[in-house]
């Protein structure tokens, strides 16, 4: 067939090239003749395997494919519920921290006017405490004072008794001593 080609490519520099080339494709084509059983064979062959290949390949690819973009869709759509999960449960941690910090604050809040309203109880409980202590100790020391100045009276007249007894020179009765010591006093205030 090449060499045919060559001819006719020699040819088509010659006068009489039209012929030569229908000459030579007539040759080249005139083992070209239509075949039936061939083409029923070739017919039956090509739907044979067409069949295999839509069954062996064809559905396992496109059942592959859909089973892939199923599972890629699910995937899809359980991202999606999770995130709109996880959105909600962020939510709730927000409403619950600013329900803690609000209830935190009155706690805070409660605690201070307590500890405000015990402050003010045990300074006025301490200030009436102080104030009782106080007096107890002026009835005290007016009692302990009262008592000291009994005691120095009765020494100073002891003392006066005896030193009288001195310069009189005699033992003085009960009743004298208690009279001249009367009048001691009175003089004295």
């Amino acid at each position: 067939m090449i060499a045919n080609l060559e001819a006719v490519v020699n040819a088509s520099s010659t006068p009489d090239a039209g012929k030569v080339i229908e000459q030579e494709l007539n040759k080249a084509f005139s083992g070209l003749t239509f075949n039936w059983p061939y083409f029923v064979v070739s017919l039956i062959t090509l739907a044979f395997l067409t069949i295999i290949i839509t069954f062996l390949v064809y559905k396992p690819i496109k059942k592959m494919i859909k089973n892939r973009q199923e599972f890629i869709q699910s995937n899809i759509d359980a991202s999606i519920q999770a995130k709109e999960d996880a959105l909600k449960v962020r939510e709730e941690n927000d409403k619950k921290i600013i329900d803690a910090t609000t209830q935190a604050a009155t706690i805070i809040n409660n605690a201070r006017a307590e500890s405000e309203r015990i402050v003010n109880s045990g300074q006025s409980m301490a200030k009436k405490k102080a104030e009782m202590m106080l007096e107890q100790a002026q009835i005290l020391i007016n009692k302990k004072q009262a008592e000291f100045q009994k005691t120095q009276k009765k020494i100073i007249m002891e003392n006066a008794v005896e030193l009288a007894k001195k310069i009189i020179g005699r033992e003085i009765k009960n009743e004298d001593n208690i009279k001249m010591i009367d009048e001691a006093m009175k003089a004295k205030e």
